[in-house]
């Protein structure tokens, strides 16, 4: 494993700058919550949906958003102090040093290295707030944090929701953890003092340079390594994966773990519900409702026509098949 000095974990070492866009409004003796995202630019339209829903689902609650990148452009700058402003909150945006990251291994190529970000997020933080929630940009708020806000983890560094059960034998397994558990970091209730305490980013770090193949993804395998089961496990409704696949009536964070994203289609009420959020949000309302017309997203055809039939679209229901036959055929045959 790789080791470090302690100068390596200096913040000079890892900001290259932070701008403070400095909008809120402190109300009723309410606690602050710290809500976290990393992202690289391409991403910040699609964190700003999810930004809006934490805003909307928390009207009575001052909130800071930490927002880490390795880059960002002065449009996507101006568009987070315009969310700021109207929404009377605080943005701070840190520019990271994607160098000392570079030992971390990218197993899957179109995920962008800022994801190890979560790892190094509380020495900045710990500036600001004693806990944060983190989450990815995927992801949507659809009911008040509070009671994950105030939750008591007993001494742990972290609370996250395990995986479905069907992907944490295989997972654990292939990491060869011990205690037989696997989670997944998309959404993350972080004590900072225990987690500097446990000298988790440390660990973290300690597992770069290791090959590829030992991996199936990025940070969240390496977090499982650290704790093998030892973090705290939410309840599922604080990250309800596949857009809300799993929804038992009482989620508070959708979470789109699969290949389907609410900016490509609709096909459920949890997506319509993202595009509202979008629409309130800076950035570009996006429209399209159509999956787009590739052979490998024959499937996603069937999803649609199905959900536009419950809307009573019975000829976007036709569409749908229709596009789906076709475009399955040539999958199969490989045109």
């Amino acid at each position: 494993m790789k080791t470090f000095s302690d100068e390596f974990f200096n913040t000079e070492n890892f900001l290259i700058s932070k701008k403070e866009y400095k909008h809120l409004n402190i109300h009723n003796n309410r606690p602050i919550y710290h809500i976290c995202y990393n992202v690289n630019n391409a991403f910040i339209p699609i964190m700003g949906a999810s930004m809006v829903s934490v805003l909307e689902n928390n009207q009575d609650v001052p909130i800071v958003f930490h927002i880490f990148t390795d880059g960002y452009s002065e449009e996507n700058a101006n568009k987070i102090n315009t969310l700021a402003q109207k929404w009377h909150c605080m943005c701070i945006l840190y520019h990271l040093n994607m160098e000392p990251f570079q030992d971390f291994h990218i197993k899957v190529e179109r995920f962008s290295r800022i994801t190890y970000a979560r790892l190094y997020m509380p020495k900045l933080i710990k500036e600001y707030s004693a806990r944060y929630i983190y989450l990815d940009a995927d992801t949507m708020c659809v009911a008040p944090l509070d009671k994950l806000w105030y939750l008591d983890m007993h001494g742990v560094p972290m609370g996250t929701v395990s995986e479905r059960e069907s992907a944490v034998g295989y997972r654990a397994g292939f990491l060869h953890l011990k205690n037989e558990k696997y989670f997944n970091d998309g959404v993350m209730m972080v004590d900072v003092s225990e987690w500097e305490k446990q000298h988790i980013t440390e660990q973290a770090f300690s597992y770069q340079c290791e090959p590829r193949k030992r991996f199936l993804g990025q940070s969240q395998d390496v977090l499982n390594l650290v704790f093998d089961g030892m973090n705290y496990f939410l309840p599922s409704d604080y990250n309800v994966y596949d857009g809300g696949e799993y929804d038992q009536g009482h989620s508070v964070i959708v979470h789109w773990t699969g290949r389907r994203k609410p900016w490509q289609m609709v096909v459920s009420a949890f997506d319509e519900q993202w595009r509202q959020y979008n629409a309130l949000s800076p950035w570009l309302t996006i429209t399209n409702i159509y999956p787009v017309k590739k052979p490998e997203n024959y499937h996603d055809f069937k999803y649609w026509g199905k959900y536009r039939k419950e809307k009573g679209c019975f000829k976007d229901y036709l569409t749908g098949m229709v596009w789906y036959s076709i475009l399955k055929l040539c999958y199969k045959i490989g045109i």
